[in-house]
């Protein structure tokens, strides 16, 4: 029987963001939740137990689960997970692969413990439900990206020019040192550093396209490489600035993507 300090059982739909061994057969699971946000628990003797965990522990997996709060303690005691999606096939996909890595840290790095952020759950499950459907995973990076600035308030406004409020349809520059400042052409050379990024007019008409569609529907868009790498770079630079560091994984994807060629 559990003691007073437990709480009831809790229940929520979640993904599994990361996996840490612990003793022996214990794992330190990190989950998404819909209902609560981050929870890190830990599964006793999750290498052993089939029945509660078997096959069910992959990154990215959506699950049922359920686990106890002891007061005064940072880690919940994860009683067992539902597979309801599992990941593991997405893995044979080296691309795919990388990616999912990638989505796990960005999601880890910007959830918080205990806090709800039900936006970010849907963009997560409708990903891999694009990626399930075989989406092609270089252009779900840059909606992943394009979102997760999106949700957490980093996107600038890019419909007009920050300096004299002119339309960007030529395209527009993004200072990587005043992230919030877009410009145009014509602007460009008088208030922007020698750091700022170029966007070209398919690259903003992909980010709007991007804003307006799912994932799957946007990555059969047909956006060129050239726009991609473009988008790349500039959400790789709002994403890098805000966090202080590029996120590790990210040179791992990105190195993935351009070597490994669609089957």
């Amino acid at each position: 029987m559990l003691d007073s300090h437990f709480v009831p059982l809790k229940t929520s739909e979640a993904f599994i963001i990361d996996v840490h061994k612990m003793r022996e057969a214990d794992r330190l699971v990190v989950l998404f939740t819909e209902d609560e946000g981050k929870v890190r628990g830990v599964a006793a003797s999750a290498a052993r137990s089939h029945r509660r965990f078997g096959g069910r522990l992959e990154r990215l997996s959506r699950v049922r689960a359920t686990w106890f709060e002891k007061e005064g303690r940072e880690l919940a005691r994860l009683d067992a997970c539902e597979l309801l999606d599992g990941s593991f096939g997405l893995y044979q996909d080296l691309r795919v692969a990388m990616l999912l890595g990638y989505m796990a840290e960005v999601v880890d790095t910007f959830a918080h413990e205990r806090e709800p952020d039900p936006r970010s759950f849907r963009l997560l499950r409708s990903m891999m439900e694009a990626l399930h459907a075989g989406a092609e995973p270089g252009a779900l990076a840059r909606y992943f990206e394009v979102w997760t600035l999106r949700l957490h308030g980093l996107m600038p406004a890019m419909d007009a020019c920050s300096a004299c409020g002119l339309d960007l349809s030529g395209g527009a520059f993004v200072d990587a040192a005043d992230i919030g400042e877009v410009l145009c052409l014509r602007c460009r050379p008088q208030r922007a550093r020698a750091a700022a990024g170029r966007l070209s007019p398919e690259a903003l008409r992909a980010l709007d396209r991007f804003r307006r569609l799912g994932p799957l529907e946007a990555a059969r868009g047909g956006t060129s490489a050239g726009a991609l790498a473009e988008m790349e770079d500039f959400a790789g630079a709002v994403l890098g600035d805000f966090v202080g560091h590029p996120f590790r994984s990210s040179r791992f994807l990105k190195e993935t993507l351009r070597e490994v060629e669609p089957t």
